[in-house]
Protein backbone atom coordinates (compact mmCIF):
# COMPACT_ATOMS: atom_id res chain seq x y z
CA UNK A 1 0.00 0.00 0.00
CA UNK A 2 2.73 2.40 0.95
CA UNK A 3 4.36 2.07 -2.41
CA UNK A 4 1.34 2.79 -4.32
CA UNK A 5 0.91 5.96 -2.12
CA UNK A 6 4.11 7.06 -2.74
CA UNK A 7 4.10 6.48 -6.82
CA UNK A 8 0.31 8.53 -6.26
CA UNK A 9 1.91 11.47 -5.17
CA UNK A 10 4.69 10.95 -7.46
CA UNK A 11 2.24 10.66 -10.22
CA UNK A 12 0.25 13.58 -9.24
CA UNK A 13 2.78 16.18 -8.50
CA UNK A 14 3.89 15.21 -12.27
CA UNK A 15 0.77 15.98 -13.52
CA UNK A 16 0.34 18.84 -11.80
CA UNK A 17 3.37 20.15 -13.30
CA UNK A 18 3.35 22.41 -16.59
CA UNK A 19 4.04 20.36 -19.50
CA UNK A 20 7.24 21.55 -20.36
CA UNK A 21 8.84 22.83 -17.56
CA UNK A 22 12.57 22.38 -16.24
CA UNK A 23 11.25 20.65 -12.90
CA UNK A 24 8.68 18.11 -14.72
CA UNK A 25 11.61 17.81 -17.55
CA UNK A 26 14.25 16.99 -14.72
CA UNK A 27 11.81 14.45 -12.66
CA UNK A 28 10.79 12.44 -16.15
CA UNK A 29 14.71 12.43 -16.36
CA UNK A 30 15.52 11.18 -13.00
CA UNK A 31 12.71 8.33 -13.55
CA UNK A 32 14.16 7.06 -16.67
CA UNK A 33 17.78 7.06 -15.52
CA UNK A 34 17.52 5.85 -11.88
CA UNK A 35 14.17 3.86 -11.69
CA UNK A 36 13.26 0.48 -13.79
CA UNK A 37 10.07 1.02 -14.76
CA UNK A 38 9.47 -2.94 -13.50
CA UNK A 39 9.14 -2.22 -9.98
CA UNK A 40 5.99 -0.09 -10.34
CA UNK A 41 4.29 -2.03 -13.03
CA UNK A 42 5.34 -5.44 -12.06
CA UNK A 43 3.61 -4.58 -8.87
CA UNK A 44 0.40 -2.83 -10.48
CA UNK A 45 -0.16 -6.21 -12.91
CA UNK A 46 0.30 -8.31 -9.59
CA UNK A 47 -2.95 -6.53 -8.16
CA UNK A 48 -4.43 -6.89 -11.49
CA UNK A 49 -5.03 -10.79 -12.16
CA UNK A 50 -4.32 -11.19 -15.46
CA UNK A 51 -2.35 -14.06 -15.76
CA UNK A 52 -4.20 -16.17 -13.86
CA UNK A 53 -7.28 -15.30 -16.02
CA UNK A 54 -5.13 -14.44 -19.29
CA UNK A 55 -8.03 -16.77 -20.73
CA UNK A 56 -10.22 -14.50 -19.66
CA UNK A 57 -11.97 -12.42 -22.68
CA UNK A 58 -11.22 -9.08 -21.70
CA UNK A 59 -13.33 -7.55 -24.04
CA UNK A 60 -16.21 -8.60 -22.10
CA UNK A 61 -18.29 -5.90 -20.68
CA UNK A 62 -16.86 -4.89 -16.98
CA UNK A 63 -19.81 -6.04 -15.05
CA UNK A 64 -18.66 -10.12 -16.83
CA UNK A 65 -15.05 -9.78 -15.55
CA UNK A 66 -13.95 -10.82 -12.08
CA UNK A 67 -14.26 -8.04 -9.58
CA UNK A 68 -10.24 -7.24 -9.25
CA UNK A 69 -10.16 -7.02 -13.38
CA UNK A 70 -13.39 -4.98 -13.56
CA UNK A 71 -12.53 -2.24 -10.79
CA UNK A 72 -9.21 -1.51 -12.49
CA UNK A 73 -10.00 -1.29 -15.68
CA UNK A 74 -12.94 1.30 -14.40
CA UNK A 75 -10.14 2.69 -12.42
CA UNK A 76 -7.51 2.97 -15.43
CA UNK A 77 -10.39 4.78 -17.62
CA UNK A 78 -11.55 6.88 -14.64
CA UNK A 79 -7.93 7.72 -13.96
CA UNK A 80 -7.09 8.42 -17.76
CA UNK A 81 -10.42 10.57 -18.14
CA UNK A 82 -10.13 12.56 -14.77
CA UNK A 83 -6.51 12.58 -14.96
CA UNK A 84 -5.99 12.37 -11.35
CA UNK A 85 -5.82 8.87 -9.33
CA UNK A 86 -7.57 10.15 -6.10
CA UNK A 87 -10.95 9.00 -6.38
CA UNK A 88 -8.61 5.45 -6.02
CA UNK A 89 -7.14 6.67 -2.55
CA UNK A 90 -10.20 7.74 -1.20
CA UNK A 91 -12.03 4.38 -1.98
CA UNK A 92 -8.84 1.98 -0.72
CA UNK A 93 -9.90 1.74 3.17
CA UNK A 94 -10.36 -1.22 3.79
CA UNK A 95 -7.82 -2.63 2.28
CA UNK A 96 -8.87 -5.50 0.35
CA UNK A 97 -8.09 -7.57 -3.14
CA UNK A 98 -10.16 -5.46 -5.11
CA UNK A 99 -9.27 -2.21 -3.75
CA UNK A 100 -6.03 -2.88 -4.25
CA UNK A 101 -6.86 -3.74 -7.77
CA UNK A 102 -8.59 -0.31 -8.33
CA UNK A 103 -5.34 1.32 -6.79
CA UNK A 104 -3.16 -0.59 -9.68
CA UNK A 105 -5.72 0.00 -12.50
CA UNK A 106 -5.87 4.02 -11.51
CA UNK A 107 -1.67 4.08 -11.17
CA UNK A 108 -1.87 2.06 -14.82
CA UNK A 109 -3.95 4.31 -16.42
CA UNK A 110 -1.84 7.69 -14.57
CA UNK A 111 1.39 6.14 -15.87
CA UNK A 112 0.16 5.67 -19.28
CA UNK A 113 -0.90 9.75 -19.42
CA UNK A 114 1.96 11.23 -17.17
CA UNK A 115 5.15 8.65 -18.32
CA UNK A 116 3.93 7.39 -21.72
CA UNK A 117 7.71 6.08 -22.35
CA UNK A 118 8.16 4.66 -19.34
CA UNK A 119 5.77 2.71 -19.59
CA UNK A 120 6.86 1.71 -23.33
CA UNK A 121 10.13 0.76 -22.18
CA UNK A 122 8.36 -1.63 -19.55
CA UNK A 123 6.05 -3.25 -21.88
CA UNK A 124 8.75 -3.90 -24.74
CA UNK A 125 11.17 -5.58 -22.21
CA UNK A 126 8.15 -8.28 -20.87
CA UNK A 127 9.55 -11.43 -22.23
CA UNK A 128 6.83 -13.74 -20.77
CA UNK A 129 4.48 -13.98 -23.70
CA UNK A 130 1.24 -14.63 -21.73
CA UNK A 131 2.40 -11.53 -19.34
CA UNK A 132 2.78 -9.54 -22.68
CA UNK A 133 -0.58 -10.85 -24.59
CA UNK A 134 -2.35 -9.84 -20.95
CA UNK A 135 -1.03 -6.62 -20.43
CA UNK A 136 -1.51 -5.95 -24.43
CA UNK A 137 -4.92 -7.12 -24.12
CA UNK A 138 -6.38 -5.42 -21.20
CA UNK A 139 -4.25 -1.88 -22.41
CA UNK A 140 -6.21 -2.25 -25.96
CA UNK A 141 -9.42 -2.99 -24.00
CA UNK A 142 -9.80 -0.44 -21.14
CA UNK A 143 -7.14 2.22 -21.51
CA UNK A 144 -6.57 2.88 -25.52
CA UNK A 145 -9.93 4.23 -26.21
CA UNK A 146 -10.16 6.20 -23.45
CA UNK A 147 -6.10 7.69 -24.15
CA UNK A 148 -7.30 8.36 -28.00
CA UNK A 149 -10.86 10.09 -26.96
CA UNK A 150 -8.75 12.50 -24.07
CA UNK A 151 -6.57 13.38 -26.95
CA UNK A 152 -9.07 14.40 -29.52
CA UNK A 153 -11.05 16.73 -27.14
CA UNK A 154 -7.88 18.36 -25.95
Amino acid sequence: VNFFLAWSLLLTHLQSLPPLSLARERLVQYLQDSTNPSIILDAVFQHIPLKSGSSLNLKKKETELPAEISRAAAAAKQAITSRSLLFAIKSLWPVGSVEMAALAGAIYGLLICVLPAYVRNWFTGIRDRSTLLSVESFTKSWCSVHLLSDEMSQ
